[in-house]
C-alpha cells in the first residue's frame, strides 16, 4: 500500500492514518448506511435497520467528521428500546447525550430530543427488558 500508511504503526498512528486518507470516504459511506438504516426502519424492518446502523457507527469510528453522529446514535437507542432491548437503548442514549456539543448553536434542541428519547425509554422499561425474557 501507499507509504502514506504505516502497518506497523502504534494504533492510534494507524487509525489518524486511515482518517486523514479516507476519512472522507468513511464519512460519505456512514452517510449512506444511515440513510439506509432510517428507510429500513420505515419498511418495518427494524433489525436490519439496526444492522445497518451499526455498521455506519463502526465507519464513523474513522470518519474525518463526525457531524451528527449523536443523532445515529439516538436513531440506535431508539431502534433498540422499539424491540425492547431496553438496557442496550439506554447506553446508546447515554452514548449520544455523552457526545451533545454544548457549544453548537442546535444544542437545546438536541437536548430536548434526547430528554424525548429518554421518556420513551423510561416508558417503555417497565415491561422489562427482552433479554431478561432469553434466559
Amino acid at each position: 500500500m501507499d507509504n502514506e500508511i504505516d502497518l506497523k504503526a502504534d494504533f492510534l498512528t494507524f487509525k489518524n492514518q486511515i482518517i486523514n486518507k479516507f476519512g472522507q470516504q468513511y464519512f460519505d459511506q456512514a452517510e449512506i448506511f444511515f440513510e439506509r438504516a432510517m428507510k429500513q426502519a420505515e419498511q418495518g424492518l427494524i433489525h436490519s435497520a439496526i444492522a445497518d446502523g451499526k455498521f455506519a457507527l463502526d465507519l464513523t469510528h474513522y470518519s474525518n467528521d463526525q457531524t451528527g453522529i449523536q443523532y445515529l446514535i439516538g436513531f440506535l437507542s431508539q431502534l433498540h428500546c422499539d424491540i425492547g432491548q431496553i438496557s442496550i437503548s439506554k447506553a446508546y442514549y447515554e452514548l449520544g447525550l455523552k457526545l451533545l456539543d454544548t457549544n453548537d448553536r442546535g444544542y437545546e434542541d438536541d437536548k430536548q430530543l434526547f430528554a424525548n428519547l429518554k421518556e420513551l425509554i423510561d416508558g417503555e422499561s417497565w415491561k422489562g427488558n427482552i433479554e431478561d425474557k432469553m434466559d
